[in-house]
Parts: C-alpha cells; sequence; structure tokens
C-alpha cells in the first residue's frame, strides 16, 4: 500500500514530539507500555469494565500518544487497527468521563414514537457530547478544573403537623390571654414618658432580686410590666445566661408549659462554675440545672 504521509494535509502531518517515539517502537502490534499497565488495549478495556483497574488512573493522553507513535512507525496503515483503537479509545472515554463527571439524570418524556434508527440516536448522543465538550473547553480556558458533584436530595417529613398532644385548649387560651393584655392599648395619660435603656446585666439583676423574696417562681412573673418585645427577649437571654453560670435553675412540666425558676443552692454548685460565678458576680448564689 502507498505511503499517504506525503499527501495528508498540514494539520494532519506527524508531530515531531512523536517522532522519537515512532522510531522506538518496532514493527509489531500495538502495545500499551503505562505506570501501571503493560499489555493490549483490548485487555485494558476488560479490566477497567471488570473493575480490576481504576479508570482514573489510566492516562487517556498516554495512550492516545503510544497509539500516534505506533501509527507513525506502520510501514503501512491498516484501516481496522485504526477503527478498532477508535472504538476502544471511545469506550475508554465514556467509562472516564462516567467516573469524573456528575451524573445528570434527563427527564423521560413520554412519546408513542420509538425510534429505532440507531444510526439518528447515535447522531444525538454526538450532539451530546458536543455541546458538554464545549462546555468542558469554555470551563478550561477559565481555569475552572473543578467539577461540583450535588448532593442526594435530603429526605422530607411526610407529616407537617406538630407533636401538640399535650396542649390543651385551656393552655392555648391562657397563652392567647396573655398576648392580648400585652398588646393591649395603655390608658390614656397627659404626660408620656420615654423608657429608659436596660441591659442585660440589669435584667439578671431584677430576675435575682425576685429570687431573693421567693423560693420559686415563673418565667411569666419576671415579664410583669414589661410591654415591648425587644426587652422580653434581653430577658430571656438574661436568664440563660444565668443558667450558664450556674446561678439559677429552670425546667418545664410539661412541653409548651410554664417556665419555673428557683435559686440553685451554691453547695451543689460545680467548682469551675463556682469560680466563674464568684469572679463575674460575688453576691450571687444560684446555679442553673435543667429538669425535664
Amino acid at each position: 500500500m502507498e505511503d499517504t504521509q506525503d499527501t495528508l494535509p498540514p494539520e494532519f502531518q506527524p508531530d515531531e514530539r512523536y517522532a522519537a517515539v515512532a522510531s522506538a517502537l518496532p514493527d509489531a502490534p500495538f502495545t500499551l507500555r503505562l505506570p501501571n499497565y503493560e499489555g493490549p488495549l483490548d485487555v485494558l478495556l476488560r479490566l477497567v469494565e471488570e473493575r480490576e483497574l481504576e479508570i482514573t488512573a489510566v492516562s487517556l493522553a498516554l495512550v492516545a500518544d503510544q497509539f500516534i507513535a505506533h501509527m507513525l512507525a506502520m510501514p503501512a496503515r491498516d484501516p481496522k487497527s485504526i477503527s478498532s483503537f477508535l472504538s476502544i479509545a471511545a469506550r475508554l472515554i465514556l467509562l472516564k468521563s462516567r467516573a469524573l463527571l456528575p451524573t445528570v439524570v434527563q427527564p423521560v418524556e413520554e412519546s408513542e414514537d420509538v425510534d429505532t434508527d440507531d444510526l439518528v440516536a447515535q447522531l444525538r448522543a454526538y450532539q451530546v457530547y458536543k455541546r458538554a465538550a464545549r462546555i468542558l473547553r469554555a470551563r478550561e480556558e477559565s481555569g475552572l478544573r473543578a467539577h461540583l458533584v450535588s448532593p442526594p436530595p435530603i429526605a422530607r417529613p411526610k407529616s407537617t403537623t406538630l407533636p401538640l398532644d399535650n396542649i390543651t385548649v385551656a393552655m392555648i387560651a391562657r397563652a392567647m390571654q396573655r398576648v392580648v393584655d400585652r398588646l393591649m392599648p395603655p390608658e390614656n395619660v397627659d404626660t408620656m414618658l420615654s423608657a429608659l435603656p436596660f441591659t442585660v446585666t440589669e435584667c439578671q439583676d431584677r430576675i435575682l432580686d425576685r429570687l431573693k423574696s421567693a423560693s420559686r417562681m415563673l418565667f411569666t412573673d419576671v415579664l410583669v410590666g414589661v410591654n415591648l418585645r425587644v426587652e422580653i427577649c434581653i430577658t430571656l437571654l438574661a436568664l440563660l445566661e444565668l443558667l450558664k453560670r450556674y446561678e439559677v435553675r429552670a425546667w418545664q412540666d410539661i412541653a409548651f408549659g410554664e417556665i419555673f425558676i428557683e435559686p440553685f443552692p451554691a453547695s451543689e454548685r460545680p467548682a469551675a462554675a463556682e469560680a466563674e460565678a464568684a469572679s463575674s458576680a460575688p453576691d450571687a448564689g444560684v446555679q442553673v440545672e435543667q429538669g425535664g
């Protein structure tokens, strides 16, 4: 067969970087020599498909370079060998792309007409890969070499109801009455005074002062006279800070029930917590513990 190398267009002329490899290869069947594999190309494909060799550990660029060098060293290029290489190489590229790229689930379109023409199906698949290649080329030129894999969707509970088995109508009525009492407009007065600013420390002192005169009280008792939502939130933060410093203990008898607050005996306070409370509030003698 006449060598067609001289009749090839310039863009298909042999690259100089393959010349040294091509001259070193003997006129023999194509054999791969990779860092983790040495042997025929079809055996490499079988090992990859049987998961005896990881496709991500195989450099397909090195495979292509060695085959080009082998083809340049052939006295007469065999179309069957070239087509066989292209078929196996395409399969290897597909397997590696599946291992590296995220899986995209395409929606199934219901259609009565089933496409039985294999050529049309292959052309459509080629268009998909061509579009994907353009996207990957654009990402590579932009310096983006990482591909995000979307996590699986989080399973959501089917039921949207809240566990309100312990809530009675009377409890809801009392809670609603407290809200209405706080939102009721104040009585008309001749002079309006602006509220003084308050801090978490002042709310803590108010709680501790109440506990000095009562061994146990409700959190709603602390909110008596409190009409601003921000002051309610700061009072709750003050209670949590006292719990953190082991100065009071708090609990609820039932879910969504009243919050009971009482002093915690200094003798039962942990040593570390007692030291911290003594350094921050020397006069306070109450620790926090939450009960069920």
